[in-house]
């Protein structure tokens, strides 16, 4: 098949779905051409660049407008139409960029939009929360996800709370469509990159100081005071102050205030050497840091909650419903309050059972997701 992406931001050496996607449809076969903008979003700009190092063609559009995550350019139907495709997927409504694709008439092609609105989504930090954003949430938002419905052969809502979420902004005629359009998809990882091996363990152990039987919890994520690491630093403490012996791995700093501000909070505590901090790092090193560790925990949903479980990795995850699908009771356990509790029972599991839990992670394959996704054509 001819497969375009289509979507506002494309980063290559990120960890989002458009990236991942784009490579499955690679490695499967397909002709592929991802369709974007020239723009960095400012929240990533310490941590990626714009490269053009794939084995897919790849046009950069210049950006007529860019606001937040929010991103439109000039000649997108023209460059889709020149490429003739048989697939297009977009991806986020929201950042406006495929708008003008969901007013094509008389279009040759399917087309597919994967949404991930969630419970995160619109926090207290978001956009729902501020006057001036509200307007622009029930105006821009509304209107573009009402042609998304409208406009798309199939809906790829890929957290279990997408469609709830985005009942609460669309009319009952679009909720209606929403639903009977939806193919639920999941985030996922590149099984190429992330995968468990027993050499790369040793090895970055012992770069890290670490003995056989020293526990190892890690958590890989863009360092960011919403991510709420403190409070993992509190439980590590205290357990170590109790003699349960914790190590911690924070991989994923910036070189910012915030990050400072971090480190200096780590230094005032009594394990502080227990705790071990990185910056953020490309995904074969990150590979070798989940490959080193014995569990990932994270406070909140993130990308990186996908590439750990490839690895094999123990997880402890919050109970929430944007990832509450991830788990069962083999590869990890969800919390509704982080405790010392969790992390001493966490304790029992994590050494056992790596190999089985490995076979468990390989549904989220983005090559499976992928081939999910060329089914739905069929629709």
């Amino acid at each position: 098949m001819k497969i375009a992406i289509v979507c506002g931001h494309f980063l290559p050496t990120m960890g989002y779905i458009e990236v991942h996607l784009a490579n499955a449809f690679h490695k499967l076969g397909n002709e592929v051409k991802v369709i974007t903008s020239d723009v960095v979003p400012s929240y990533v700009k310490k941590i990626s660049e714009l490269s053009e190092n794939t084995p897919y063609e790849m046009v950069r559009l210049k950006a007529s407008f860019s606001m937040g995550q929010m991103v439109k350019s000039n000649g997108l139907v023209a460059e889709v139409e020149k490429f003739n495709p048989d697939l297009v997927v977009c991806t986020g409504p929201s950042k406006l960029f495929p708008e003008p694709l969901y007013r094509l008439k008389n279009r040759k092609f399917k087309l597919m939009t994967t949404m991930g609105d969630n419970e995160e989504t619109y926090t207290s930090k978001g956009l729902a929360k501020k006057v001036k954003d509200v307007i622009l949430l029930h105006t821009l938002k509304k209107q573009v996800y009402h042609k998304a419905i409208q406009a798309n052969d199939v809906l790829l809502p890929y957290t279990p709370s997408t469609v709830e979420v985005i009942a609460q902004f669309v009319n009952n005629k679009d909720l209606a469509v929403l639903k009977a359009k939806s193919r639920e998809i999941t985030l996922g990882f590149d099984e190429s990159v992330f995968y468990y091996d027993e050499q790369e363990r040793n090895q970055q152990r012992e770069e890290l100081g670490l003995s056989d039987n020293d526990n190892l919890l890690i958590t890989a994520t863009r360092v960011a005071p919403e991510k709420g690491l403190e409070k993992v630093i509190d439980l590590v403490d205290e357990l170590n102050k109790k003699g349960a012996q914790f190590h911690y791995l924070i991989v994923g700093f910036q070189n910012d205030a915030y990050g400072d501000s971090l480190k200096a909070y780590i230094a005032q505590k009594e394990c502080k050497n227990n705790i071990i901090c990185k910056p953020f790092s490309a995904s074969a090193q990150t590979r070798k840091y989940y490959n080193a560790a014995d569990a990932a925990i994270f406070n909140r949903a993130a990308i990186s909650i996908f590439e750990a479980l490839a690895t094999g990795l123990f997880l402890l995850l919050p109970e929430q419903q944007n990832i509450i699908h991830i788990l069962n009771n083999e590869n990890g356990s969800y919390f509704k309050h982080l405790s010392e509790n969790i992390l001493l029972e966490s304790m029992q599991k994590m050494k056992n059972d790596r190999l089985k839990r490995v076979e468990l992670a390989k549904t989220f394959s983005y090559n499976k997701i992928a081939e999910q996704i060329i089914s739905f054509c069929e629709i």
